[in-house]
Parts: structure tokens; sequence; C-alpha cells
């Protein structure tokens, strides 16, 4: 554990950087369960961004990679490479990822085709952090808070509200020359779809890419939020009247928006040198997703459905689908049982122990762990500091599976097997009823997250 540092006579150092990841064409897209087809073009690059800092012998990056995520085995690969290469300790990464789903699909499993890349993806990375490092000089940060409101919603009860709230950290030189961004926001990366087999970097991407246009020379990073539960424009599940079908025309106008809507915080940010730095790990004990099924009753379920829906195989998503209505359009994919066997076997197994990071930079404080957290248990962690609300990073490390809120486990808890995989009836339920952890979870990780940041 790095212990934070208040002297005000000795300054942070801070550098930036970003690379190319993009994969090769040639392999398969995934991430979209009705793209099965290989990727044939790159639309946006991908990329991984990383800051740098470093002050009185504790030193701490933030690396941004436009991924969906990848395998604890691929995470830790990574870390001891920037390690190595950087000297930063391993702990002191914050490894978050935007969940972009025109990515490769590496997040749960790790296909053998993909070994390769991943490689060479530590490589990339750790090449990052060390560039970023090398080019570190004395900085001036400072922080603002804004929102960004009517561009988000919550998919399983689009009536509640959201947290749209907009983090910015701006980082200059003393000459006052931009060197880096850090944005905090909290979306699913599902803003391109699975109509096309190209690579592309979401709607981060095209956010990051506006800045750094406007900001000739400066790196802007996003962080990921507590995005379990949140989908860009009006793509709460059951939805069949959007508008928005994930075309790389609403992508651009989405991370556009939130670019122009980050470069007028930005202008408003005032900077200081005072950058304090700590880093503060602990665990948080999850329990596991209880059912009221047993494993022969999923099993049994699940063979009957697998007969009667069959199998999709198609390359791409056929017109007018959206991430609203793929499971009620095709039920062979959502609908057929497989999740809730799993279910019945994991809920046996061990509770997960969670490690949770709380990050100070200055005045910022960020909240940084694996897992799709639902967008309320962030905004609990938020409001336990009403003075200087934190940031909240999720999708950190590895992918471990969505962190969901109470209510909707308490509205599907004595659900029987063969009506839960009704999509018609259960879709909203998405990100609870593929959720490995008990609603207890949620709160657990809350709690440890709080405690973390008040020890900062």
């Amino acid at each position: 554990m790095a212990k934070g540092n208040d002297s005000t006579s000795v300054r942070t150092h801070s550098g930036a950087a970003k690379s190319v990841i993009t994969p090769p064409l040639g392999y398969p897209m995934g991430n979209w369960g009705l793209r099965q087809g290989v990727a044939k073009g790159i639309h946006r690059d991908i990329h991984a961004r990383a800051v740098v800092f470093g002050r009185d012998g504790i030193s701490l990056a933030i690396v941004s990679l436009e991924i969906a995520g990848l395998t604890n085995e691929t995470v830790q690969a990574i870390k001891a490479r920037i390690f190595q290469v950087a000297g930063i300790p391993i702990d002191n990464v914050l490894l978050n990822f935007t969940h972009n789903h025109t990515s490769p699909d590496t997040f749960v499993s790790l296909p053998r085709e993909w070994m390769t890349w991943t490689t060479w993806l530590a490589d990339q990375v750790a090449g990052c952090v060390f560039n970023a490092a090398n080019q570190a000089i004395p900085v001036k940060v400072g922080t603002a808070l804004g929102s960004f409101d009517n561009w988000t919603v919550n998919r399983q009860y689009p009536e509640k509200p959201v947290d749209t709230e907009l983090g910015v950290m701006r980082i200059d030189d003393d000459e006052g020359h931009p060197i880096a961004q850090v944005i905090n926001f909290a979306c699913h990366g599902t803003a391109d779809g699975g109509q096309y087999l190209e690579w592309s970097g979401d709607f981060a991407g095209e956010m990051s890419a506006e800045i750094e246009n406007r900001i000739p020379g400066s790196v802007a990073i996003y962080l990921q939020g507590a995005a379990g539960d949140i989908h860009p424009f009006d793509w709460w599940f059951g939805n069949n009247a959007s508008e928005h079908l994930h075309s790389h025309e609403d992508t651009a106008l989405l991370g556009r928006s939130l670019g122009e809507a980050v470069l007028k915080l930005i202008s408003g940010i005032t900077v200081g040198e005072n950058v304090r730095l700590g880093v503060v790990a602990t665990s948080a004990t999850l329990p596991r997703h209880q059912v009221n099924w047993p494993v022969s009753e999923a099993i049994q379920n699940r063979e009957k459905l697998r007969a009667e829906l069959g199998t999709y195989t198609g390359e791409t998503w056929l017109p007018g689908t959206t991430t609203a209505n793929t499971a009620e359009r095709h039920p062979e994919l959502y609908g057929w049982g497989n999740n809730e066997v799993g279910l019945a076997i994991n809920q046996t197994l061990p509770s997960v122990n969670l490690v949770v990071r709380g990050f100070r930079i200055g005045d910022t404080l960020i909240s940084a762990h694996a897992g799709e957290l639902f967008n309320e248990l962030g905004t609990e962690i938020k409001n336990a500091f009403p003075t200087n609300r934190p940031w909240v990073a999720s999708y950190c490390d590895d992918y471990i599976g969505y962190i969901s809120s109470r209510q909707p486990h308490e509205e599907i808890k004595d659900i029987p097997v063969d009506e839960i995989v009704d999509m018609k009836k259960y879709r909203r339920y998405y990100g609870t009823t593929t959720s490995p952890y008990a609603p207890e979870a949620g709160e657990a990780l809350v709690k440890t997250a709080i405690n973390v940041l008040k020890s900062l």
C-alpha cells in the first residue's frame, strides 16, 4: 500500500502517451452474439492511453484500453510488464477498459487465435506507460465536475434517473500547455453495433479523438464509470421504437458531443502545483448468486430450449436490430438456458474476493475495481462524499461479471427456471439474471469502496 504525501515543497511529475492496439483483420469480431463474422476493416483505430504521476517516491499510472475487457491472466501479464519496463508497482496501476464492444472478444476467455495478440498487447501497453513516464515533467493539475444529460438511460428501469456526472481532470505543464485530460463518465460501450465487421473505438474513441484534435499534443483518457445498467440514447431493453440504430454516425455524435462537454469544463478549470498522490487497496467479499432451481432441472430445461430454438449462425446483425431488441428477436441467443445452468452450478462455489483500490490525485479521489457495477451503486459511493464527490472507475482489471443492485434481484428471485428464460418478460433484468453475485455483493463493494476512499 502506498501512502499519500502532504508535502507542499515536492512537485508532482506527470507524462502521457497513447499507442495503437488495433488487432489484425481476418480475426473474429465477437462481443455481440449475433455477429459471428471476422473483421474486414478498420473504422477507427483502437488505442491504449496512459498518464503517469510521480511524487516523492510514489508512482502511479492510469491506463485506458478501448476494448471490452481481458482475462485475469492477460491483465496480470500487462501489469507485470509495466512494472518491468516502467517500475510502477502492480497495485498502483489503474487499468480501465472502456468496454468497447467493437473490439476483440477476449474478456471472458482467451481463444487460441487471440493468444499471440494479447502477448503483443502486453508489450504495447507497457511501452505506452514507459513512454508516458519517460516524458514526465513538473505539472499543475485541476479538476471539475459537470454533467452530460439526456444521452444515457437505465436499460432495466428507463423511468429511473441515472448518474450523468462528468468528471474532468486537466494536467498542464508549467507554461500552461496541456499534457493530458482524464475523463470519467458512465455509459456502456455499445454505441457501435453488430452490423459492422470493422474494428472501432466506439464513442469513447470518438470523444478522445475530438479532444486531441482540438488540443493538439495532449492525450484524452476515458475512464469508464458504473455503467453496468446504463446504455446510450434510449436503448432500454424492450424498446423497439428507437431512431438510433448503432450507426457510426450515432457513435460519432455521442462521442463528439461528450468531447464538447469536456472541453467546456476544461476551459474553466484552475490548476495548481500541490498535487498529492496516494494509493490504498483492500478486498471485499462478494457472495454468490443463489437461484431457486437445481442443476438437473436447469440442464433439462436447457436441452429442451436448444431443441426448440436452434442456433444463430449469421455474420452480422439483421437490419433493424439494436441491443434493446436483440433478445426478443433472437431468443436462441439469450433465452436458451445456458446462463441458468451456470448459475446453478456456481452458486455453491466460495465467495469471490475482489480488490478495491482508491487513488488520490490532488483533490480527486477515484474508486477503482473490477466488475460491471450498476449505476445506483456507483452513485452511493459518490453520495458518501457530498463535499468532494469522488470518481468511480468500474471495468478495471480482469472481467468478473455484473454487480447488480438489490431491487431487480428481489423482483426475480422466485421466478422458476423455465420462465426466467422468456426474453419478452425478463430480458429487462439482463445484468441481474447474468450476475454471478448475490445482492449483498454490491452492498459490500460500496461499503469497502467508501472506507478505502476515506482512508486517503
